[in-house]
């Protein structure tokens, strides 16, 4: 019943918004299926070292610090959710074009962070967009954004065989197709007509009490270690692979692996929350990130094994994000989801995404191999577990908080 409610939900929206929400995860997930493999191996190309190439992952991460609060406090008031996705778009596409004369370390690190905080701005208020527009329908959130995970693994699939046969300095052009791309679909996104509730009609403090939550901040430092051990996978992951003996069209076969066993975990993820708590659920996470990056450190010349161990991205990515998700409905207010979701973004995915960069390219240097990296990432992974479980409870049956 609870399968055949969702896809009743579903049909409830306006089949223009589903399609719009839809096409805009497929290509925003598109580009970051293209930039997370391949983007090292570009600047590899361009002749930088481990460090230099994890100093720059690391200042490109650092933008989802600055990007998703930036554009939620414009969000917060203008309260036009389109067009702030479309301006985004736009000034991504305006930044990218730098890529194509820029030269030397410090160009191309002012011309990445350029074009990825002006990116990585767009993605909270999509989400945003999304978590309002299925009022009421909230199933389905997984169903809409599923359609991101199919975006990643076409682009990272067709990449890996194009820049294989071609060269991994024709990455720009590629991000530039998804980038218009990206845009075009933004044009058609139009606002839910639903009553906002302004954030200034509700006092500030309601605000930071719950993030001084004891609770809250051990939910935040796991988030952070969750994020820093995915540092080796989401930068250096294809040099990894090269490094074992592996051709540069493997790493689309791994990654395709991954992102299919997302996609049936986005289709599914409501079974583990019909069975599970959300508390539940994020323990299970870090324990499989754990042993995930474990086996992968420990084989990375055993094609079956790393397989396996990248189907576990079924449940350190795709599960945990719809946890995490679930966890920020439901333990901030309505009005207060888009400081929820810049926050989700900028902290987990700016702090311990650049932190992860930066530590992974300083431990490849020193150790000469990945192997260290990924050893170091299950270990971080372990310590997420530790603080998650005093994470505070929520009910996926209201939107009160224990």
């Amino acid at each position: 019943m609870a399968h055949i409610s969702t896809w009743i939900g579903i049909l409830t929206l306006r089949r223009k918004t589903y399609a719009t929400l839809s096409g805009g995860f497929f290509c925003y997930f598109a580009l970051i299926g293209l930039f997370m493999p391949f983007a090292s191996l570009y600047l590899d190309a361009k002749g930088f070292d481990a460090l230099q190439i994890g100093e720059i992952l690391a200042v490109v991460a650092a933008t989802k610090i600055i990007g998703p609060g930036l554009w939620a406090h414009i969000a917060d008031k203008s309260g036009r959710l389109s067009r702030i996705i479309l301006l985004g778009c736009i000034l991504t596409v305006a930044s990218l074009t730098l890529v194509f004369v820029s030269e030397g370390f410090w160009p191309l690190l002012f011309t990445f962070s350029l074009f990825m905080l002006f990116f990585n701005g767009i993605l909270p208020q999509l989400e945003v967009l999304t978590l309002t527009s299925i009022q009421g329908a909230s199933q389905n959130y997984a169903r809409i954004r599923l359609w991101g995970s199919l975006g990643f693994i076409v682009a990272t699939l067709t990449s890996g065989e194009i820049l294989s046969v071609t060269s991994p300095l024709y990455f720009p052009y590629l991000a530039m197709f998804w980038v218009v791309l990206l845009t075009l679909v933004s044009t058609l996104n139009r606002d839910p007509n639903i009553a906002v509730t302004s954030p200034s009609s509700e006092p500030q403090t309601s605000v930071m009490k719950r993030i001084r939550h004891p609770g809250f901040i051990c939910f935040l430092i796991s988030g952070l270690l969750m994020q820093i051990s995915f540092g080796p996978f989401y930068n250096f992951f294809a040099l990894y692979l090269r490094d074992a003996g592996f051709d540069t069209s493997y790493v689309g076969v791994f990654m395709g692996v991954a992102i299919v066993v997302e996609l049936a975990m986005f289709y599914g993820a409501y079974l583990f929350f019909k069975a599970w708590s959300v508390n539940t659920i994020f323990i299970f996470c870090f324990l499989i990130t754990s042993v995930r990056w474990l086996l992968t450190a420990l084989y990375a010349d055993n094609a079956l094994i790393l397989a396996i161990a990248m189907s576990m991205h079924a449940v350190s990515f795709a599960l945990y994000h719809c946890a995490c998700m679930a966890f920020f409905q439901r333990y901030f207010s309505h009005s207060q989801q888009n400081r929820a979701q810049a926050m989700y973004n900028g902290l987990f995915y700016g702090v311990g995404g650049a932190v992860g960069a930066i530590v992974t390219g300083w431990l490849w240097n020193q150790s000469g191999s990945g192997e260290t990296s990924f050893l170091v990432a299950s270990v971080a992974a372990m310590l997420g577990l530790i603080f998650v479980i005093f994470t505070p409870k929520v009910s996926l049956k209201s939107e009160s908080t224990a």
